[in-house]
């Protein structure tokens, strides 16, 4: 039951416009009876809100709640906040993290800078993660098995200028591996690069986790943003430190 119910709960978060009992059903591979009792009693409990106009459902306040709790347990990213906002502060730019998710790279936690020019990128979005520098960081650390069974997986073009040859990012990985950083310019977004480093391994069980500054290609260039590597990378150490043991 409780397998079903979190079946569902992750239905509804890929459809953030709310779905009916019907669709939400066979999302989660569930017959309709099941959902339907499944869904009202995460509506009782907010999880799940249901529209009487529209007969949708969609996440509820109480996964916020827990959201928030987790970013603030041990094993959620909060020895990460105060060194990336003082990142955020020193550079102007924002500040990213992201873990492993698969095959993408999903953003756990970001702060805002200061340049009138902002980027957001939302809490929970999910990216390919030889598209990314938070990705290519994270995988250049991987051991070696585990690398190449991404290399070897679908990696489609995000834009023109993604690397998608799987020689070339095998090639890349190892130069990140070797200095300690990873930069994308306009691979997973037009008009968008980006600088990447990850921490050392953590506690056992704790997703790899890898921190990034973001700029526009407008405002500054390849260059300026190599400026700030000993910054992200000081930024590391401190969240390293930082965390649980």
């Amino acid at each position: 039951m409780l397998g079903r119910g979190l079946r569902l709960l992750t239905v509804l978060a890929e459809h953030p416009a709310g779905l009916g009992v019907s669709a939400a059903a066979r999302a989660a591979r569930l017959p309709v009876s099941s959902a339907h009792r499944l869904l009202g009693r995460l509506v009782e409990e907010r999880f799940a809100t249901y529209d009487e106009d529209t007969r949708r459902y969609a996440l509820g306040a109480r996964v916020l709640e827990l959201a928030r709790g987790f970013q603030r347990s041990p094993a959620g990213y909060s020895a990460a906040a105060e060194p990336m906002r003082r990142l955020a502060a020193r550079t102007g730019l924002p500040v990213i993290a992201g873990i492993l998710s698969g095959s993408d790279v999903l953003l756990v936690l970001s702060v805002q800078g200061t340049q009138h020019l902002q980027l957001r990128s939302a809490e929970g979005t999910r990216n390919p993660w030889h598209a990314t520098s938070l990705g290519k960081a994270l995988v250049a650390g991987l051991p070696e098995e585990e690398r190449e069974a991404l290399l070897s997986g679908p990696l489609p073009a995000v834009t023109s200028r993604t690397i998608t040859d799987p020689d070339r990012l095998r090639a890349e990985l190892d130069e990140v591996r070797a200095r300690g950083w990873a930069e994308v310019d306009e691979e997973n977004e037009i008009g968008v690069r980006s600088i990447a480093a990850a921490l050392p391994p953590g506690p056992a069980g704790t997703p790899p986790l890898a921190i990034s500054l973001a700029a526009t290609v407008i405002l500054t260039d390849a260059a300026q943003l190599r400026a700030h590597v000993p910054a992200l990378r000081a930024c590391v150490d401190d969240t390293a430190a930082h965390r649980a043991p």
